[in-house]
């Protein structure tokens, strides 16, 4: 589809799946974007019906919106780079062009991972300022003690001027697995509140983002979000499909 109504230029490329506002912005200012044949270098000019937009040559509009969420394994890095490993590209397949996942899990946590070809709505989804809720199942070699139970809670210092604190913390299945919130995204966040914390993690799972929940989605597989999955998802962050 093409543009459907006037929108700031950045937030058009982000629509259409170029990229977060930070990296449409600067190519932009780097001369790759042109409107009806003219060049244009700045990001907040704006974009009515019917203009042309181009990137590098080629046209660009935004497509109908696609929200996804799939089982990661644990052992296949989240990148859509060909490696040698497994990599979540390997189990894409049957989604449209121009999706990619939302934020990242580390090679060795499974569970719950986005997928969208809105980079408006990925932006949010992963901008701190939005406080999105991840929720995860943590998996102990041995129960978590009161000691370490009320020093999670509390959050604690994971790096110098970076303070982690969870929404929530609360037993689930037994003394050695809990469920914790976080409404932070930093890179391996979960395993360094625990390391901190002195809690040994045997496994990591993230079972919720936002409104979606894993449930039984098969390991390795993914579905599109049905239509009151998708519209809560861009509601939480003040978005409209």
């Amino acid at each position: 589809m093409t543009n459907p109504e006037s929108m700031r230029l950045n937030r058009f490329l982000a629509r259409s799946g170029r990229g977060a506002r930070r990296s449409v912005e600067e190519a932009v200012r780097g001369g790759l974007v042109t409107i009806n044949g003219m060049l244009v270098k700045n990001p907040g000019v704006i974009v009515k019906p019917g203009d042309v937009v181009r990137w590098d040559s080629e046209r660009v509009s935004i497509p109908l919106p696609f929200a996804a969420v799939m089982n990661k394994p644990v052992g296949v890095e989240t990148t859509m780079k060909a490696g040698e490993g497994r990599t979540v590209r390997d189990l894409a397949e049957g989604m449209p062009s121009g999706v990619s996942p939302v934020g990242r899990l580390d090679v060795r946590t499974g569970g719950l991972l986005l997928w969208s070809n809105d980079g408006d709505l990925t932006y949010r989804l992963t901008h701190p300022k939005w406080g999105v809720e991840r929720e995860y199942l943590l998996i102990l070699h041995t129960p978590a003690g009161p000691g370490e139970l009320d020093r999670i809670r509390r959050g604690s210092y994971i790096a110098p001027g970076q303070f982690s604190k969870p929404a929530s913390v609360v037993k689930t299945g037994g003394n050695n697995r809990l469920r914790l919130v976080l409404t932070t995204g930093r890179n391996r966040e979960v395993r360094r509140l625990c390391a901190v914390c002195g809690l040994n993690l045997a496994g990591l799972e993230r079972v919720g983002y936002g409104p979606v929940q894993l449930r039984d989605l098969p390991r390795g597989a993914w579905r599109p979000l049905n239509p009151g999955e998708t519209e809560a998802l861009y509601g939480v962050v003040g978005l409209k499909p």
